[in-house]
């Protein structure tokens, strides 16, 4: 074989020798695109994919996290705010009723002062009709003593009806 003194070969590299390196690093080249780098890029993709949508959805589940505990915190200061009310319409039910209560035991122990009051009367009247009674029998038994003759028990009654009336 005969070197060529020119151009390439005064590298030192030998054409054919090149030439096959050249087509077997293309095939080498290939391959590797085709079954190796392609499917790792593709994965590398869905993994920085999946990366992504996973901090989308922690960044979503975050706000919606702060979202809650916000809704959270008015819930309980609503639930706060209606808890006093309600206690503050209770006690005020409780005074009305506790006030209601007081004017039926007052009512209730003014009839019973009136009613007593009204017995005592009606006693004290029976009282001075009884004393009546006996002081016009005393009158007529002393009448009858005293005069000794027999006036009709009517008339007798009558005269002493009169001066005890006059008495009282």
């Amino acid at each position: 074989m005969v070197e060529e003194v020119g151009g390439i070969a005064a590298l030192g590299i030998n054409l054919k020798l090149f030439i096959a390196q050249l087509v077997h690093f293309l095939i080498v080249l290939v391959i590797f695109w085709k079954w190796i780098y392609k499917p790792v890029v593709k994965k590398l993709d869905e993994r920085a994919e999946t990366i992504d949508k996973s901090v989308r959805d922690a960044k979503e589940v975050e706000e919606r996290v702060a979202k809650l505990e916000t809704e959270r915190k008015e819930v309980i200061t609503s639930a706060k705010t209606e808890a006093s009310h309600r206690i503050e319409e209770a006690q005020e039910a409780a005074e009305a009723r506790k006030n209601d209560i007081l004017a039926q035991a007052k009512a209730e122990v003014e009839r019973v002062v009136k009613s007593g009051k009204e017995q005592l009367v009606k006693e004290k009247e029976a009282m001075i009709r009884e004393a009546r009674q006996e002081i016009v029998e005393v009158a007529m038994a002393a009448a009858k003593q005293v005069l000794k003759e027999t006036v009709s028990e009517k008339t007798s009654k009558k005269l002493a009806e009169d001066a005890v009336e006059k008495l009282v």
